[in-house]
């Protein structure tokens, strides 16, 4: 797809350990979620800063010791009862994460962001974090783009054991009036049943309080379960391009008569469908027309691009700062995100040897970095579309990607770079 490119940065360093990344490794680390803070107060929540709290600490300063970073935190006595998880973000390159000498988890692909537990493997008091770089040289295969300047960081996130897992919303549009249907999944890591009480508020502008309610969940033995709800709201709003509105939905989880974790999420109701070869947005037809973008874009850059007029980007392969999409969520510019898959060194060939894209040992690879992409950015409105990859022929990893994709959301899946076969919703319409 050509158009407009924004390059920023440097191509990434050359890494250490060797390693196998042909597939990722799942087995313990957290599912993939977009990032969702706790905090310890309703008034924390609500002013949602990203700096050291009760409930969270972030690391973002490391001491470089030949490709091993290394960074601290604090466990202090009021987590004793709580879980706690690192979550990863911006690193570009495959990794391991260990926590005072333990391996806590680990990625082939460090452009999206991953979670882990690592409660047991830590200590009150100090604990020390070490970021290790690996070879990638074998997954570089599917990444022939540019990976910008590496700059990760790492957030540690106290929760009870029962907690909130994650967060979804969707709007059904009837006749003018709009129902928001909100999902929260909650989850016991004790070995009791519990009972979780979740009373939830949802704002306009922090002042306007368009619905309330409480909601009680039992959940047995380590038990995950789903609690919903609705709230109906007026079509006026809705977000769209022309009006970028935003909610939000304060939530509070109260166990046993303690409150544990508040919540403020950001909530921005609207419908994107895909038929006949059009976007519809609220039921409504929108034109895109999409410039292609660097991942590497920062919020300047897209501020730029939206003083000229642009109101529909199409990042490419690679990984998009949340605080980017976060931008575009509030300026009302429509995204397509790109999977950070680019195999186009690999040529076009599908036969043995040939593209990694046509390759089985390439599946899960695949597969993964299309789940992490849609996960972890589901929660932004601006997101109206994904790419499977660019430039990356087609195959079996491929039409996996797809079928998986579409297990997962309703927001059109794209490749237009594999031959106008199958695994592309826009296939009938180029």
């Amino acid at each position: 797809m050509k158009g407009l490119i924004l390059s920023v940065g440097l191509v990434a360093s050359l890494l250490l350990c060797g390693v196998d990344v042909s597939a990722q490794q799942r087995k313990g680390d957290e599912q993939y979620r977009t990032r969702l803070i706790p905090y310890p107060t309703q008034a924390a929540a609500t002013e949602g800063a990203m700096t050291r709290q009760k409930y969270m600490q972030p690391i973002d300063e490391w001491v470089d010791t030949n490709g091993v970073l290394t960074g601290e935190f604090t466990y202090p006595f009021s987590w004793l009862e709580r879980q706690i998880f690192i979550r990863v973000e911006g690193v570009a390159q495959p990794y391991e994460i260990f926590i005072n000498g333990k391996r806590a988890g680990g990625s082939t692909n460090g452009f999206g962001a991953a979670e882990y537990n690592i409660t047991k493997i830590s200590k009150e008091d100090k604990n020390m974090v070490e970021l290790r770089m690996l070879d990638g040289e074998e997954v570089s295969k599917i990444e022939c783009f540019d990976h910008g300047t590496p700059r990760p960081v790492a957030y540690i996130i106290s929760q009870p054991r029962v907690r909130v897992r994650d967060i979804a919303y969707r709007a059904n549009i009837d006749y003018g009036v709009v129902n928001a249907d909100f999902s929260v999944v909650m989850h016991n890591e004790t070995l009791n049943k519990k009972v979780s009480r979740l009373y939830y508020e949802l704002f306009l502008n922090d002042t306007l309080r368009l619905d309330a309610g409480t909601r009680d969940v039992e959940l047995g033995l380590l038990g995950v379960d789903t609690m919903r709800f609705g709230a109906p709201v007026p079509d006026s709003l809705l977000w769209s391009s022309d009006a970028p509105i935003h909610l939000s939905l304060r939530l509070k989880n109260r166990i046993e008569g303690r409150d544990v974790e508040f919540y403020n999420v950001a909530v921005a109701l609207r419908k994107i469908e895909y038929k006949e070869g059009s976007f519809y947005v609220n039921n409504k037809p929108c034109e895109m027309n999409w410039s292609d973008v660097s991942p590497n874009a920062t919020t300047d850059d897209i501020e730029q691009l939206y003083n000229n007029g642009i109101r529909a980007v199409r990042f490419t392969a690679g990984a998009v700062k949340d605080e980017v999409l976060s931008f575009c969520d509030a300026k009302g510019i429509y995204v397509a995100i790109t999977a950070p898959i680019n195999s186009s060194k690999s040529g076009e060939s599908r036969k043995r040897g040939g593209n990694p894209s046509n390759d089985p040992k390439w599946r899960k690879e695949y597969v993964e970095r299309t789940k992490q992409m849609i996960n972890t950015t589901k929660r932004h409105p601006s997101v109206v579309a994904y790419y499977l990859a660019d430039d990356s022929a087609n195959g079996i990893c491929l039409y996996e990607s797809y079928l998986a994709a579409k297990k997962i959301t309703d927001i059109p899946v794209f490749y237009d770079d594999g031959g106008n076969e199958w695994n592309s919703d826009n296939r009938e319409f180029r």
